[in-house]
C-alpha cells in the first residue's frame, strides 16, 4: 500500500487580546489555548480603556503578521471598536448613520441574505459599500479584514455567525469554544470542500 505524502501544516501565529485591568483573568486562559493548539504566540495585547490598540491588532491581521487573535470571551472585545462583525437580528438595529458596511455571506441564497442585509443596513443608517459573496476556500475574507483595517468599512453584516467559514485566516478565536473560533457553525455547511 503506497504511503500518503506528509503534509506539513503551517504553524499559525497568534496574538492574545484582552482588557489591561483584568490581564490575570484572560492571559493564562488564552496562553493555555494557544499552547494546546500549537500556535506560535507572537504577542499579548492588553487593551487600553479607550480601545486604542484594536486598530493595531487589525492591521497586524490584515498584513499577515497574525493569523489568529485569541480572546477569553467575546466580552473582552471592546464594545465601541470601529471594525466589527454584526449579525442581523430580528430586532430593529441601532442607528449608526454614515458608517460604511459590507454585507457578507455564502454563495447559496445570495438573493435572500443579500437583500435582507442591505435592508438591515438601511434601517441602521449604514452605507452599504459592497455585497461580498464568499468562496468555499474563504478567499474573500482577507480582503474584508484589509478593508476594516484601512477604515474603508466599519461593519461586516451577516445573517448568521455560521456564514464565517472556520478555516478563514485571519480570525478571532474564543478560548474554550469547540470548535475553535468566533462562530458556532449552526447553519453553514457550505464551507466544507467536496
Amino acid at each position: 500500500m503506497p504511503s500518503q505524502p506528509f503534509r506539513h501544516q503551517p504553524v499559525l501565529r497568534a496574538a492574545i487580546y484582552g482588557p489591561s485591568r483584568q490581564i490575570g483573568r484572560w492571559q493564562p486562559t488564552c496562553t493555555t489555548w494557544c499552547t494546546a493548539r500549537r500556535y506560535d504566540l507572537v504577542s499579548v495585547i492588553d487593551e487600553t480603556p479607550d480601545a486604542a490598540r484594536w486598530s493595531d491588532l487589525l492591521h497586524a491581521m490584515a498584513d499577515g503578521d497574525i493569523d489568529i487573535a485569541v480572546v477569553a470571551t467575546l466580552a473582552d472585545l471592546p464594545p465601541e471598536r470601529s471594525a466589527r462583525v454584526e449579525v442581523m437580528g430580528r430586532r430593529r438595529p441601532a442607528r449608526r448613520p454614515g458608517l460604511r458596511a459590507v454585507v457578507y455571506g455564502p454563495p447559496r441564497d445570495i438573493e435572500l441574505w443579500g437583500s435582507r442585509g442591505v435592508r438591515w443596513c438601511e434601517r441602521a443608517g449604514l452605507t452599504v459599500r459592497d455585497v461580498v459573496v464568499e468562496t468555499p476556500g474563504a478567499h474573500e475574507w482577507p480582503g474584508v479584514v484589509r478593508r476594516m483595517a484601512d477604515e474603508d468599512i466599519a461593519y461586516v453584516v451577516m445573517g448568521s455567525w455560521g456564514y464565517l467559514p472556520p478555516h478563514r485566516l485571519p480570525r478571532i478565536e474564543v478560548a474554550g469554544t469547540s470548535p475553535p473560533g468566533l462562530l458556532q457553525p449552526r447553519s453553514a455547511r457550505w464551507y466544507q470542500d467536496p
